[in-house]
């Protein structure tokens, strides 16, 4: 076929112009996002611009918020109530997919099913029931340990104020680590089956097998699921104010507990810069893990 007669059949009527290639599919997936794009605006853009207008419309909040005398201790608790619940949840997280995809476990699908309840129980349900056994008169988890002679005393797990916080941090790890499990087994699923055994042939250990070929494989997941549970923690309010209301003392108290504090005492001004420091904090986070990503692309690339 000649030149001429090529460009003739693609300059025929109707046919679709040469060097532009999908463009009235880009458009139709444009008009068929853009219904969903002006929602997400209205819904999360708007009031962040809301809250960041009322917020510095009266910058006296922000001197209230820095200046106040529990300030340090709350940002400290907010610290370290962040690093346990990411890293517990992590940690544990990793351990139930990799041990559900052991080849000598029976029953995997069940053993799922019952390590997803946590995430499945409403959070005020799950709290309560938490409050009740950590409870320092007649809570299980005290019974258990004295029965097991692991402790010869009950520990006040929600009052005593060296406790608490990692206490509700356990309740977190409880209730998160499900989600990682999730993750990080839908990743391990994507991994091929020849690299294991290429690694085998080659007499790579399990330790081996695992730190050059199962992280680096669900790296990107695994910045995705500490971004998502920093997210959560960050934002958590229903488990603490449920078991210990912040106490004793402020013991238990972070940011989302202090912004509704604030919020009980009419006071939005002060709700708003809170809210605002939550969101410098998390732009942080996401900060980080964009410049993961992208690295993670350059190599690939």
């Amino acid at each position: 076929m000649s030149t001429t007669d090529t460009v003739r059949r693609t300059s025929r009527p109707g046919s679709r112009p040469a060097g532009r290639p999908g463009t009235g599919a880009a458009r139709r997936g444009i008009a068929l996002m853009l219904p969903a794009a002006i929602l997400m605006a209205v819904l999360t853009v708007v009031p962040v611009i809301a809250v960041l207008q009322r917020a510095f419309s009266d910058t006296e909040a922000f001197s209230r918020l820095f200046d106040a005398p529990n300030f340090g201790r709350i940002m400290l608790n907010t610290l370290v109530w962040t690093l346990v619940s990411v890293v517990g949840a992590v940690l544990i997280g990793y351990a139930a997919a990799l041990l559900l995809r052991s080849p000598y476990l029976r029953l995997t699908g069940a053993w799922r099913g019952l390590f997803m309840i946590p995430w499945i129980i409403p959070g005020v349900v799950g709290a309560t029931v938490w409050r009740w056994s950590l409870s320092s008169d007649y809570g299980l988890v005290n019974h258990w340990l004295i029965q097991a002679n692991v402790i010869q005393h009950p520990i006040a797990w929600l009052s005593n104020p060296d406790v608490v916080l990692y206490a509700v941090a356990m309740i977190q790890i409880w209730t998160t680590a499900p989600f990682v499990m999730l993750m990080v087994s839908a990743a391990l699923t994507g991994i091929p089956a020849e690299r294991y055994e290429a690694a085998r042939l080659d007499g790579a250990s399990g330790w081996q097998i695992f730190a050059y070929i199962v992280l680096p494989a669900i790296r990107s997941t695994t910045w995705i699921a500490v971004l998502t549970l920093v997210t959560w923690a960050l934002n958590s309010f229903t488990i603490i104010w449920v078991m210990t209301s912040g106490g004793p003392a402020g013991a238990s108290t972070i940011l989302p507990i202090q912004l509704y504090q604030a919020f009980q005492r009419g006071d939005q001004s002060l709700v708003s810069a809170i809210a605002v420091l939550q969101l410098a904090i998390c732009a942080v986070f996401v900060a980080i893990y964009a410049r993961a990503m992208r690295s993670d692309l350059e190599e690939l690339s």
